[in-house]
Parts: C-alpha cells; structure tokens; sequence
C-alpha cells in the first residue's frame, strides 16, 4: 500500500508522524510520501520537501510566499501520477490541501482529512468542497463530528493525539534544578507559538510584559520554551535586546520543548493554538495572547462567528482563560490579566477545574492508533 501525506504546520507534522507510526505497526509494509516535516521524516515517511519551513498565517504572509508553495503544491500533484497511490492522507493546512484534494480526487485517488479545517469558527463555505472531495474525515473534537454528520460528510471522531504525550515524570523542584533554576517563587513560561513569524511577532511583546511582572513580583523567573524545527538563534536574536532594555526580567531560554518543565510553571502566557490544550491538560493557568497584521485581523472579524480565539477556550464553550487579542495584545494588558490569576487562589482553581472537564471533552488516549484504523478500513474498503 503507498500513502502520500501532507502536513503543512509544526502541530500537523507532529500529528502526521504519530499516525504513520501507528499504521507502520498495524501494516509494516505501508509505504508513505509526501509533504511535511522533520518528524514525518523521522516516522519514515519519504519527503518530497518540508513544507512546515513555509508555515505561515495570513493573507499577505501567504501573498509573500505564494512563489514557493506553488512550486511545491506543482511537486507533489506531480507525485499523483508518477507513483501508484492508494490514499491520501491530508492534516490540517487547507489552503493548500483541499486544492490538493482537488488533484487527488480528479485522479480517482481517495482522500483522508485528519485534523479538521476550523468552519465551526469560519470557512463554513468549505463545507460543500469537504463533501465533494473527502472520503473520510477523522476529527478531534465530538462538537466537530456532529457537525460534519449533520452536513453529509462520512466522519470519525478519534479523539486528540495530546492525550497520548506522555505523563510527566519529574517533580517540580528536579524540573527546574536541571536547568538550573531555583525552586522558590513563581516560574511563567513564556509561549509565543510554533511559526518563525508568530515568534517574530509575539515574543517582544511576551518579554516586555515579563519586564512588567517582574517589577511587580519578587523572585519572578521567565522560561521561554523553543517551538521544534525553529532555530535557537531566532530567539536570541529577540531576547537579548529586549533583556538589554528590560534587565529587570530573569528569562531563560529552554532549547527544548519539555512538558516537565512546563508543568513545573505557575502560569503561561501563550500564543492562541495548540500548545493552549497542552497547558490545560497540565492544568497549567494561562493568559492567552495573539496578534497578527492589521489586514488579516480586520478579514478575520468579519469571518469569524466565535467570541474566542483559544482552542482551550472553544473546547470548554466559554471564556475558560482570558485573551489578548491584537489591539489588546500590550505588555500592560497581559500583565494586568496574569498579576489577576497569580494573585488569585479562587482564580486559578476555577480554571483547573474548567481544564479538567476540557480533558474529558478531549475523548480518550489512542487518537492516533485510532486513526490508523480508519485510514486502513478505507484502504481495504
């Protein structure tokens, strides 16, 4: 059996690489291509180019690096007629995937959708393209499989892959000592997302609002987490000018991501996405912060149906955690909202217990395995 598969962000590569572990041992002989990143590669998949070194959000971020992913969407429709392709496999990214969709589909070659587009927050016109071009969408979230069945589009919810990470296994107190970090007083980690441009754009603000927190809390230390597949230098390059200016903030740079570490944290100040579940299933409080260009922000609101942007917040179905959002994304404004959730016992117990209900809502762990299941019934179908 030959799979080619498609990932186009940090989160669908890692979700991508989980899956094709999983059908590698149910199906040793399953060969798979594509599109992706450096961990679909390390799962064994056979990559055309990485395509997550091209992630980006936003109109005239995509305008920017048109060239370059026409040139890459051209590579890999070109792989539907040199290889014999039983199924495609395509995660999240659909800008590019349902046109790829598109290709497959005009050469009678089934089509996969793992990880679904967001339509319940906008895009619902894609609705109709999803029911002409996919065979099977497998979902995350039960609120996505219902919607889907209601719109005539074979669907199977298999859970979220995150509940298969695995537990942590250190005590606060070893997390931090081994990157040298005292145990006293309060740690925030520092989350500015998984895109170069995201990182670009958030991280300055991220660290000033550090400055800010640590003129007002005595001991206060900063972690700064670094997203995989982006280089350490990006951060340097942003930290340490800032710290310059700002030399009151004790920020470290953790070259790694660890969700020891990050459990060991009192408090994160996250970019809106994935790594907003990752904290509420370490129950970790959270302020979660998001800004992009004026454009693509103003096309956004006018799309948008939900109140909210953090997948942690969509989940529970209310403002569990509170948000920053473009012209409130200011140093002073986190600030203030994460001085409310350190200050506040009743707080952050109100949102530990909205994380644990996110949890439950998640489904249970083998999201993956699962997956893989359905991906391989549709291949003997």
């Amino acid at each position: 059996m030959h799979l080619f598969l498609i990932a186009g962000e940090t989160s669908g590569d890692r979700h991508a690489a989980a899956l094709v572990r999983e059908l590698r041992r149910l199906d040793p002989q399953l060969q798979c291509a594509g599109l992706g990143g450096p961990q679909m590669r390390a799962a064994g998949v056979e990559l055309i180019a990485d395509l997550t070194q091209h992630a980006v959000v936003g109109l005239l971020e995509v305008v920017r690096h048109l060239g370059t992913l026409r040139r890459l969407f051209r590579q890999a429709a070109a792989a539907l007629d040199t290889q014999r392709l039983d199924l495609v496999v395509l995660v999240d990214y659909p800008g590019f995937n349902l046109r790829f969709a598109h290709e497959a589909k005009r050469r009678g070659i089934p089509v996969v959708y793992y990880v679904s587009p967001q339509i319940w927050a906008w895009g619902a016109g894609r609705l109709r393209a999803i029911r002409q071009l996919v065979d099977r969408m497998l979902v995350f979230f039960p609120f996505e499989e219902q919607l889907y069945t209601e719109a005539g589009v074979p669907v199977t919810w298999v859970g979220h892959p995150l509940l298969d990470a695995a537990p942590v296994t250190q005590p606060r107190a070893q997390a931090l000592q081994q990157y040298g970090l005292r145990t006293d007083g309060p740690v925030i980690a520092l989350l500015p997302g998984s895109r170069r441009q995201e990182v670009q754009r958030l991280l300055p603000i991220l660290v000033a609002a550090a400055g800010r927190l640590a003129g007002q809390l005595r001991g206060i230390r900063f972690l700064v987490l670094q997203a995989p597949g982006l280089p350490t230098e990006l951060y340097h390059t942003i930290v340490r000018p800032e710290l310059r200016r700002r030399a009151t903030a004790d920020i470290t740079l953790v070259p790694d991501w660890d969700d020891n570490l990050l459990a060991a944290c009192d408090l994160a100040l996250v970019a809106s996405g994935t790594a907003t579940l990752e904290c509420a299933l370490l129950e970790r409080p959270m302020v979660v912060v998001y800004r992009t260009n004026a454009l693509t922000w103003w096309i956004g609101t006018k799309l948008v149906r939900l109140p909210y942007i953090g997948l942690v917040n969509v989940v529970a179905g209310r403002t569990l955690v509170p948000e920053c959002l473009q012209g409130h994304a200011t140093p002073e404004k986190i600030a203030d909202e994460a001085m409310t959730i350190v200050r506040s016992e009743v707080v952050r117990r109100q949102m530990q217990d909205g994380f644990r209900a996110v949890r439950a809502a998640l489904g249970h762990p083998g999201a993956s395995r699962r997956a893989a299941a359905a991906v391989l019934a549709l291949l003997k179908k």
